[in-house]
C-alpha cells in the first residue's frame, strides 16, 4: 500500500520515534488530525490480529467493541483537539471477535508552532491482569467446588438485608454424618454428593432466595420476605424431604439425610454475626436431637418444632395404623325438628388414648401432602358408612363431606367420589360436598367446572363457613350450589348483636332469593336457635342441638327425646 500524505510526513519527521516504537512491547498507535490511522506497531498488530495494511488510513473504531458509547469517545476527543492528554481503560475487540483490555494514554503531537500534527496512544493489554482480578474475587467470593455464594458473601447480602429493615429468615443445613459418608465414599465421590445436594436444594427453593456452601457439608440459606417462622420452618421440611431420596454416585446408591438450624430476622439478632451465629446454634440442636429434623433459635420456637416434628411422625404411623376415626354432627331441619343430615368430622385418638383437636393435625396433615389420602378415606368411609345405615332401615338423611384445598385441585376429584359411591352402594343424592370460598376465588372458572361436574353426578354441594373468607355477592351466581352454611362467628353472639342478626337475616333473604338452602352452624345456645328460627334458617348444626358423635351413638340418638323439641314445636312449621 502506498503511504498518504501524512504517512510520509509521521515518517519523514519523526525518524527516531517510529524506530522507537517498532520495538517496544506497548500497543501504539498513531491518527493524523482527521483520526485516519497513520501508524500502529508490531505489538499492536499481535494483540490485535490486523495488520498495518488492514488498517492505514482506517479510524481507530474499527476495533470498537460497543462496549462504550458515543460520549465516552467524545470526551476522549474534545481533550485531544483541546491540546490535552487522556488516560482510559478502553475495551476494544480483536480482529477474531474477541474482547480484550487497553489501559491507554492518548496524547497530542506538536511542531515547534505548538501545532498538532497528530495524536498517538500508548497501551498496554491489561485483559489477562484483569482476569486474575475476577478469579481472585471469584475465589473471596464463591465456592469453587458448587460455584455457590461462600458464608462471606452470603454474610455481605444478610447486611444488606438488614439495612432494608425487612424480615427473613436464615436457615444452616447440614448433612448428618457426613464425615463418615466421606470416609466411606472417598473425597472424589464425597465432592460429588455436595455437588448434587447443591443442585437439589436450588431446585426447591425461591428464585429470590440465596444458598450459600458455608463450609464443609453445611450450607446457609437466606430466604426473604418470610412472614412469619412456620413459613421458614416449611422451607427447612422442604429441603430435608428433597434430600431423602437416593443420590446416583456411580456405582451405588447413596442415601443421606439432614437437619436445619433457623433464626429470623429481627426477632432473634440485629447483625449479620449474630445471626450466623443463631443458625449454627440452631443446627447443632437439630443434630443433637437426633438428625433429620430442624430447630429454631429461640428455645420456645424449637420446643415448638419438636413438638411439630413428633406430630408428623405420628400422624404417618396414625395413617398406617388406623387410628383415626369418624364422628358425625347432626344437622336438623327447623322446619319439623328432623334429621336432615349429618357432617362427617375427622378425629384422632392416639395409641395412649390422648385424642388430638383438629385445629391441631388437620393443618399438618395439609403441610405434609397427606391430607388428599386421609380426606380420601374420609370420604369412602363416610359413604359407606351412610350406605349402612339405610340397608338398616333408618330414615333417609344426607351426609356431608369437607373437601380440602388440595382435594378440591385434584383432576381426578369426580372419578374418586364416583368410586367412593360405587364400592358403599350408595346414591349420589345423599352425599354432599362442602367447600369453602377461598377455595374457588382463586380460579372461579375451574371451580364452577369442577361443581357443576360433580353436581351433575347429583351429588349435593354447600359453601362451608360462609361469611368467614372471601364473601362477594357477585361469584355466588355463577356457582352451582345448594346450600350456604353461615359462620358460626356471626351465630355466636345472634341473640346480642344487632349487626350480626343482620346480616344473618341478610343471608338467608338472599339465599332462598337464589333458590339456596341455608344452614347455621355452631348453635350453642336456646336463644340462638329461636332466633333463627324467626328469621326462616331451615337447618342448624350445634352443640346445643347435638355434639359429633359415633355412628352407634348416632343410632342412639336418633331415637332419643330431644332437648331442642319445646324451643322448635311452639314455633311451628314455615
Amino acid at each position: 500500500m502506498t503511504a498518504s500524505a501524512p504517512e510520509q510526513q509521521f515518517h519523514k519527521t519523526n525518524p527516531l520515534f517510529a524506530e522507537i516504537v517498532q520495538q517496544t512491547a506497548d500497543l501504539v498507535l498513531v491518527t493524523d488530525t482527521r483520526g485516519e490511522i497513520v501508524y500502529v506497531n508490531p505489538a499492536w498488530e499481535r494483540c490485535t490480529g490486523y495488520s498495518s495494511e488492514e488498517v492505514l488510513g482506517q479510524r481507530p473504531s474499527i476495533l470498537s467493541s460497543g462496549k462504550h458509547d458515543r460520549a465516552f469517545f467524545q470526551r476522549i476527543w474534545d481533550l485531544l483537539v483541546a491540546g490535552q492528554s487522556a488516560q482510559e481503560i478502553v475495551i476494544n475487540k480483536t480482529r477474531s471477535g474477541e474482547l480484550f483490555y487497553e489501559e491507554k494514554t492518548l496524547t497530542p503531537v506538536r511542531n515547534q508552532d505548538g501545532q498538532i500534527l497528530f495524536f498517538v496512544s500508548i497501551g498496554k493489554d491489561i485483559t489477562r491482569q484483569l482476569q486474575q482480578e475476577d478469579k481472585l474475587t471469584y475465589l473471596t467470593h464463591y465456592d469453587p467446588l458448587t460455584d455457590l455464594p461462600n458464608r462471606r458473601l452470603l454474610a455481605d447480602r444478610l447486611e444488606q438485608r438488614i439495612q432494608e429493615e425487612t424480615p427473613f429468615a436464615l436457615l444452616c443445613l447440614g448433612l448428618d454424618r457426613f464425615k463418615s459418608i466421606n470416609e466411606s465414599l472417598g473425597n472424589r465421590l464425597g465432592d460429588e454428593l455436595l455437588k448434587q445436594t447443591a443442585e437439589r436444594l436450588q431446585t426447591c427453593l425461591p428464585d429470590d432466595a440465596t444458598l450459600s456452601r458455608s463450609s464443609g457439608d453445611e450450607f446457609l440459606v437466606l430466604l426473604k420476605n418470610i412472614k412469619n417462622a412456620r413459613s421458614a420452618a416449611y422451607m427447612a421440611h422442604k429441603m430435608i424431604h428433597e434430600l431423602e431420596r437416593p443420590f446416583d454416585l456411580g456405582a451405588t446408591e447413596t442415601y443421606i439425610s439432614a437437619s436445619v438450624g433457623i433464626t429470623l430476622y429481627p426477632a432473634d439478632g440485629q447483625n449479620s454475626d449474630q445471626l450466623l451465629n443463631n443458625a449454627d446454634i440452631a443446627l447443632h440442636r437439630a443434630k443433637q436431637a437426633g438428625g433429620q429434623n430442624y430447630c429454631y433459635f429461640t428455645d420456645q420456637l424449637t420446643r415448638e418444632a419438636i413438638n411439630r416434628f413428633q406430630m408428623e411422625n405420628q400422624l404417618r404411623q396414625a395413617l398406617l395404623h388406623k387410628e383415626f376415626y369418624l364422628e358425625y354432627q347432626p344437622r336438623i331441619s327447623l322446619v319439623d325438628g328432623h334429621l336432615r343430615g349429618v357432617e362427617a368430622l375427622l378425629r384422632w385418638q392416639q395409641p395412649d388414648g390422648t385424642r388430638v383437636s383438629p385445629a391441631e393435625f388437620i393443618p399438618q396433615l395439609e403441610e405434609m401432602g397427606l391430607i388428599t389420602s386421609v380426606g380420601e378415606w374420609v370420604l369412602h368411609s363416610a359413604c359407606l358408612q351412610a350406605s349402612q345405615w339405610q340397608q338398616a332401615g333408618f330414615p333417609d338423611f344426607k351426609v356431608s363431606v369437607n373437601l380440602s384445598a388440595k382435594q378440591f385441585m385434584q383432576k381426578d376429584l369426580c372419578q374418586i367420589v364416583d368410586k367412593c359411591l360405587q364400592h358403599a352402594g350408595l346414591d349420589a343424592a345423599f352425599l354432599e360436598l362442602e367447600v369453602t370460598e377461598s377455595l374457588m376465588i382463586e380460579d372461579l372458572k375451574s371451580s364452577v367446572t369442577m361443581l357443576q361436574n360433580l353436581r351433575d353426578m347429583g351429588v349435593s354441594l354447600a359453601i362451608d363457613d360462609f361469611g368467614a373468607g372471601y364473601s362477594s355477592l357477585g361469584y355466588l351466581k355463577h356457582l352451582p350450589v345448594n346450600t350456604l352454611k353461615i359462620d358460626k362467628a356471626f351465630i355466636r353472639d345472634l341473640a346480642e348483636d344487632v349487626a350480626d342478626a343482620a346480616i344473618v337475616q341478610a343471608v338467608i333473604t338472599m339465599a332462598h332469593r337464589m333458590g339456596l338452602e341455608v344452614t347455621a352452624e355452631g348453635v350453642e345456645e336456646a336463644d340462638q336457635l329461636d332466633l333463627l328460627v324467626s328469621l326462616g334458617c331451615e337447618e342448624v348444626q350445634g352443640f346445643y342441638l347435638a355434639r359429633p358423635m359415633s355412628a352407634e351413638r348416632l343410632q342412639t340418638w336418633l331415637v332419643e327425646p330431644k332437648e331442642y323439641s319445646k324451643h322448635l314445636l311452639p314455633l311451628g312449621l314455615y
